[in-house]
């Protein structure tokens, strides 16, 4: 079987777990798997984050025999959300199997959040003597976090214990509220709940670290209980009670479901997986003693190890600092990747106009290529390289705040602790902003006005992404809040394809060129429009009155007719336009999609009426 999966935060425990058993099935049952996302979400810009989410379109789905998504990995900034609507909404993708999140329409296989939470809960309570028992919710907009409250809930009442509001802190499933979790639950005299206990091992890791750094002691001062059982949870000191479903489990249900669907065998939407308890130091539950002078010693290797890293940061930063031209950009980012002992091969591919060039790689941790081999849009890698039917392929993206140029693909060995880690991450973000230097670099030869070569398109003079950036964030304030408001239009050109194939790449150009200059001429002043990419434009319009959209699309319209009417051109133009109405910088990218929803609706009735 051939099969596609998207998973995100790959640096994490759960990502790493189910990349190397779905590994297991590629090495030993000989399937192939190729794996779409992120190491994680550095930022919240929504256009940046755009850059991420476009590796998640890169995969054609039905190229491939079924579909693996660990949606509750690809939640942050909403990276999934635009992936699942077109999932459900394209009736010829294979089989999709949801990991760990209920989605309708998918087959799913979900932990028994409430059984989960219940059982440990159940334990901790039966320890306690009073009802003085304090809860760490997860992320509130998601619905494994109600439900987790909802089996908590259930083991309090059932022991007859009141649940206060009060007991109940807000979190957010990470490690970065220890501070304010122990302010919520360290009383006015200074002691603590009999027992608190966490929707998962990240929060309760957060919170005893913090109660321990003010002098508490666990679980002597109180018992801390997560969910999920993380390698952090068993290694901590103290070790963590927790509860979990094995990784391995929900990779093996999935390829089974996969391969009943294939067999066109019929399953049950929703699989339920139960949990099995483990019980550790943080809750005066020591089953297997353990050396904690060993333990202590391995916390500051690991500590040693990780200000080496940072330190190597510093010099791949310099390094890429130093590299001036393409080819010793593409030489230091192969030169980083070998220095990783997980990585077998890796490809880097880089966008263009109307293909894509495979521009360095090694492969089998063989020599290094460095040349532009070009290939089409249609398929990950030319003809000839990693075509094997068996494996695992990784495509990370290759991209710079919302400037996408590519993607590289590795051949990991998953046998490797962290065969995905922050240096890989960090190695890609310096790659991209590389290209994105030497591409400013290469404009800037004798040009005095940085700032407008930077942000304007060459060929139609019009802005470009970074100059529509630039521009619509000018149009907000702090708070993100508009200060006019205005709309966004999504212009796509008709047929530039056909323009392209029977009268050449040069009118082609000239057909960009007249459609940017229509556009344009139809803006009033303040007004901008941006070259996205390709016979993609995107303009901002001022609602200055009620009829300021309608206008916009009949001035452009008017200003096509009549390059057609001057029969300038072998060839005729034609735009379809979508517009929606921005609200606030949140609600931008929603805004542009949704815009150009509009837009292709036309562009779709346009082929009904031919």
């Amino acid at each position: 079987m051939k099969i596609c999966a998207f998973i995100g935060d790959m640096y994490r425990d759960f990502s790493l777990s189910i990349i190397r058993h779905l590994d297991y099935y590629a090495q030993e049952k000989g399937h192939r798997i190729d794996v779409f996302g992120m190491c994680s979400v550095t930022t919240s810009n929504p256009l940046h984050v755009n850059g991420l989410k476009s590796i998640l379109t890169l995969p054609n789905v039905h190229d491939y025999d079924g579909i693996i998504l660990c949606y509750d990995t690809l939640i942050h900034e909403d990276l999934g959300k635009d992936l699942v609507e077109d999932l459900l909404d394209d009736m010829e993708a294979p089989p999709v199997v949801c990991i760990r999140a209920a989605i309708p329409g998918f087959y799913n296989i979900i932990p028994d959040n409430r059984a989960l939470m219940y059982e440990v809960a159940k334990h901790v309570i039966s320890k306690c003597k009073t009802d003085d028992i304090g809860f760490v919710t997860g992320m509130d907009e998601l619905e494994d976090s109600y439900e987790r409250r909802e089996g908590f809930e259930k083991a309090m009442q059932e022991a007859g214990h009141e649940i206060r509001e009060d007991m109940i802190y807000h979190g957010n499933y990470w490690i970065t509220q220890g501070p304010e979790m122990a302010d919520c639950f360290i009383k006015p005299d200074g002691t603590l709940p009999e027992a608190i206990i966490c929707s998962n091992d990240y929060e309760a890791i957060a919170l005893c670290n913090e109660l321990i750094q003010r002098g508490y002691q666990i679980p002597g001062d109180t018992m801390i209980s997560g969910v999920d059982n993380t390698y952090e949870a068993r290694d901590h000191i103290p070790s963590m009670t927790t509860i979990e479903i094995s990784n391995e489990t929900f990779v093996d249900i999935a390829m089974q479901v996969l391969e009943d669907a294939a067999n066109g065998k019929k399953r049950d939407l929703n699989i339920y997986v139960p949990g099995n308890l483990i019980l550790r130091e943080s809750t005066g539950d020591l089953v297997v003693e353990r050396d904690i002078y060993k333990s202590l010693c391995l916390q500051n290797v690991a500590s040693s190890v990780s200000m080496d890293d940072r330190r190597e940061f510093v010099v791949i930063n310099a390094l890429f600092e130093g590299a001036l031209t393409k080819e010793t950009s593409i030489q230091v980012t192969l030169d980083q990747f070998r220095t990783i002992d997980s990585i077998l091969s890796v490809y880097l591919v880089q966008y263009r106009e109307n293909d894509r060039v495979l521009v360095g790689y090694y492969s089998d941790q063989g020599e290094d290529h460095i040349k532009d081999v070009t290939f089409s849009n249609d398929i990950l890698l030319p003809q000839g390289l990693e075509n094997d039917e068996r494996g695992t392929r990784i495509y990370l993206p290759l991209a710079y705040k919302n400037e996408v140029y590519g993607y590289a693909l590795f051949v990991v060995d998953t046998d490797v602790a962290n065969f995905i880690n922050f240096k890989i991450e960090y190695i890609l973000s310096q790659a991209g902003q590389n290209i994105n230097k030497l591409e400013l670099y290469s404009k800037l030869f004798g040009i005095a006005d940085v700032m407008s070569l930077y942000i304007k398109d060459p060929l139609t003079g019009t802005l470009n992404r970074r100059g529509f950036e630039k521009h619509i964030s000018e149009l907000f304030n702090d708070e993100g809040k508009m200060i006019k408001a205005c709309a966004v239009a999504s212009i796509d050109m008709d047929e530039l394809k056909f323009i392209n194939d029977n009268f050449g790449h040069n009118a082609g150009d000239e057909a960009i060129k007249e459609t940017a200059n229509a556009i344009e001429s139809a803006l009033n002043p303040g007004e901008f429009v941006a070259r996205m990419g390709g016979d993609e434009f995107e303009a901002v319009i001022f609602l200055s009155d009620p009829g300021r959209l309608g206008k916009f699309i009949r001035n452009v319209r008017n200003n096509i007719r009549e390059v057609n009417l001057s029969g300038k051109y072998q060839f005729e133009l034609s735009s379809s336009i979508g517009t929606c109405d921005l609200t606030d910088w949140h609600g931008v990218t929603d805004c542009m999609k949704k815009a150009d929803k509009a837009m292709y609706l036309e562009k779709k009735a346009k082929k009904k009426n031919r």
